[in-house]
């Protein structure tokens, strides 16, 4: 088999499965492992996945961009889906909203007439509210990262642990039925992982690009998933697996 075949082959498996195991493609191509992490090295090279620990996963599109460079992107697609996911919101309730642009859109989609407090790490998301009239806000400090726009490490830990919240607003790298929520960045995804662990329910809104992608760092089983904001052009079957495992569907 060429090269060339090979790699059209990993893209499409990426693309239907959102991961490859370097194993299972040297025994289906008849070569030897070493020959399939060179193809894996090269893709990744150009961009079209993300080496992980014995194969690779899929990339979604500026996923791992810092925040600033993400600010310009589908900016139309996250201020829709940041409307719909505040509707979903009650007045009194009290929320983690973590870090990321469709969470600062989120912010600043939320009515100022609703009362609510909310927990975050994120600088960005704090910025937007820190006038709200109703909002409670509080800044949970801790080792602020300029690329991820967020505050992390165990000053973060620490007070996710103090509180509890009714609806966690958790922005994803790559999210996929099977390999769940997951972050590029590890210390994120503790914070991640300790929010979900103190919330009542968990809502993600994400763009199209997301959706069937993972990063290497594990977040939450899409089963924990309560709610799940899409665009209407969401894939459908994608959506059914999410559905089956218990989230809720919202189109923006």
């Amino acid at each position: 088999m060429l090269t060339d075949q090979r790699h059209q082959l990993i893209r499409d498996r990426l693309a239907a499965e959102g991961s490859v195991l370097a194993g299972e493609l040297a025994s289906r191509f008849g070569v030897s492992e070493d020959t399939v992490r060179r193809d894996l090295r090269e893709l990744a090279k150009a961009g079209e996945c993300r080496r992980v620990y014995g194969g690779a996963v899929a990339s979604a599109p500026l996923a791992a961009a810092t925040i600033s460079q993400r600010g310009g992107h589908a900016i139309e697609e996250k201020a829709r889906l940041a409307n719909a996911a505040v509707a979903l919101l009650s007045a009194g309730q009290s929320l983690f909203i973590d870090g990321g642009t469709t969470n600062e859109a989120i912010a600043r989609a939320i009515p100022r007439d609703i009362e609510l407090t909310v927990a975050t790490n994120s600088l960005g998301v704090a910025s937007v509210l820190s006038d709200h009239p109703l909002v409670e806000l509080i800044v949970l400090g801790g080792r602020y990262v300029r690329d991820l726009g967020t505050c992390v490490g165990a000053d973060t830990l620490a007070a996710v642990a103090q509180l509890g919240a009714d609806l966690f607003f958790l922005g994803s790298c790559g999210l996929d039925p099977t390999r769940g929520v997951t972050a590029f960045d590890s210390s994120e995804a503790e914070v991640k992982r300790a929010m979900a662990g103190n919330s009542a329910g968990i809502l993600i809104a994400v763009t199209n690009d997301k959706l069937a992608t993972a990063a290497p760092y594990r977040v939450a089983a899409a089963g924990m998933i309560s709610h799940l904001v899409v665009e209407k052009t969401a894939p459908a079957a994608i959506l059914a697996d999410f559905e089956r495992q218990g989230a809720q569907i919202h189109f923006a």
